[in-house]
């Protein structure tokens, strides 16, 4: 497992080029045409506009701090993506206009390559789970506020926007009973046998 800090995650445009957006951690693809196999991210909504376009990909996003973003997807009313609300999936080809008045939102992306891989994101209460187990794949926790935690008995600190990565089948988080925040777990899992 690796902490991976706010600071560190790499900046690059959006594809569609009007905003940026922070990659937490990705796995490269080895199928043609295809960047990755999965890939987590951050971005800031600053204004409203059409989100980018991934044919082939499954997405889930959700607000994690700032102003109220109401998405419409192919022309209807699809989701209202409020601050450390419930995750939204959508079809990475879908025509996506995300409306955000007077405002700035960061949000919380993860994205799966179609036929290859799949996700789930779940959003956690701190103050209730004291215990992550891996149930999947591939396992990351995003973190919304400071927070302490064991892994394999060494103490860590995660501060707001940093990750845990590579969290395995079986591994075990322990957060301590102070733990107030909400994070969000992220599930990944792979339709074959991955080459190594």
């Amino acid at each position: 497992m690796r902490l991976l800090r706010a600071s560190e995650h790499k900046a690059m445009p959006w594809k569609n080029g009007l905003s940026v957006t922070h990659e937490v951690a990705l796995e490269p693809s080895t199928v043609d045409g295809a960047q990755f196999l999965w890939r987590v991210s951050l971005a800031r909504i600053k204004g409203s506009g059409p989100f980018s376009v991934f044919p082939g990909i499954d997405r889930s996003i959700v607000a994690l701090k700032g102003n109220t973003v109401r998405l419409v997807i192919d022309g209807h009313e699809g989701a209202e993506l409020e601050a450390l609300g419930t995750p939204f999936p959508f079809p990475g080809e879908a025509t996506v206009d995300a409306i955000n008045e007077g405002g700035e939102t960061t949000d919380l992306n993860i994205m799966t390559l179609r036929g290859h891989a799949t996700h789930v994101m779940e959003r956690v209460d701190l103050a209730d789970v004291k215990t992550v187990t891996g149930k999947h794949d591939v396992s990351i926790i995003v973190f919304t506020e400071p927070s302490q935690f064991t892994v394999e008995d060494q103490a860590l600190q995660a501060d707001a926007l940093d990750a845990l990565v590579d969290i395995g089948f079986d591994d075990t988080v322990h957060f301590s009973a102070d733990n107030t925040a909400v994070a969000y777990i992220i599930g990944i899992d792979f339709n074959q046998p991955r080459s190594t």
